[in-house]
């Protein structure tokens, strides 16, 4: 099996769909330097797959490793059960109006096509959820794929269809009996190459929880630590009394920070600050200042753990090398 070289700083590359002109980008916002059409033209340039990439040879996809993160320990999951998510409320409103829509909703969402891809690509989503969706605090798995050696692809390499981000099916997109489909990934590791594959596909997996463990005896672990337990011991912000109106209902319901509170974001500051510059609007990492008390290393834990993800992406592959491999 082929472990791909991990690197979130590579130059991404470009196809301008005026022109067809295709370059090497340190980010994807530059006019084509041949036409210089932009992202004010109808056939903008857009992320594409570099015509030397490996994974052009369907054999070569079989025996690369894939990645996904995921919020789910086991995953992916035959035995899943999409309805376990409803509530009886939800369940009479969609039967409702439909007769047997529960279970036909429950068929299609376990056709959805999975989505693996590198290993950037797999970090880079779980960064994204973490400051866009609702899982800041959620607990996230890492999962290393092999396909089975006899699964069939779908030929070339495609644009990512907007379906891809939700519920498709490749029975919509692709010959009967593909079960692996390739498309140019414009979001995560962008201009990589991701795939959209049945679960049939998926021969095994390794799973691993995110982000990765520090040592109690850290000595980054240690000094953050530290920090935060010096400012939990600082007096609180007193501002000067204040008659004007305006300035009394802000400080109501925008009360100075803490010198906790202050300390915890300056430490998520220099965690953002040592990662590459297109993934620092992402890296959000909510405090808990209530529960502080109970642990005091766990918020610079997870800031450390998450960073080390993206600064040591070794250490994350040799913790897949002590798990055990699961068929699916």
């Amino acid at each position: 099996m082929v472990e791909r070289s991990i690197d979130f700083e590579r130059r991404r590359y470009m196809r301008c769909q005026t022109c067809s002109h295709e370059w090497e980008v340190a980010v994807g916002d530059e006019p084509c330097p041949e036409c210089g059409a932009d992202g004010t033209s109808e056939h903008y340039p857009t992320f594409w797959v570099r015509p030397h990439d490996p994974v052009h040879d369907d054999d070569t996809v079989r025996d690369t490793y894939w990645y996904h993160s995921s919020t789910h320990a086991v995953w992916p999951d035959k035995d899943f059960d999409p309805t376990a998510q409803l509530t009886d409320v939800c369940r009479q409103r969609m039967e409702y109006s439909r007769p047997g829509a529960v279970e036909r909703w429950a068929a299609d969402q376990k056709a959805k096509a999975l989505h693996v891809g590198t290993y950037e690509a797999a970090i880079e989503n779980m960064l994204r959820r973490m400051n866009r969706q609702s899982d800041a605090a959620s607990q996230f798995y890492l999962h290393r794929v092999r396909l089975r050696p006899d699964c069939v692809i779908e030929p070339g390499i495609h644009k990512e269809l907007r379906s891809l981000m939700g519920d498709v099916q490749l029975s919509d997109e692709c010959a009967p009996g593909v079960e692996v489909y390739r498309y140019v990934n414009v979001h995560e590791d962008q201009s990589s190459v991701s795939l959209a594959v049945e679960i049939s596909a998926v021969g095994s997996v390794q799973s691993i929880p995110i982000p990765l463990a520090v040592d109690a005896d850290d000595p980054e672990l240690r000094a953050a630590t530290a920090r935060l337990v010096s400012a939990a011991a600082r007096p609180p912000v007193v501002l000067p009394e204040t008659d004007d109106p305006l300035e009394q209902m802000l400080r109501r319901y925008h009360p100075p920070a803490t010198p906790l509170a202050s300390e915890a974001g300056a430490l998520l500051q220099e965690a953002s600050d040592r990662l590459p510059p297109r993934l620092r609007d992402d890296f959000s990492v909510g405090f808990d200042e209530a529960g502080f008390s109970t642990d005091s290393s766990v918020y610079p834990a997870k800031l450390i753990g998450l960073q080390r993800l993206i600064a040591d992406p070794q250490a994350a592959i040799d913790t897949f090398s002590a798990q055990p491999w699961r068929s699916v």
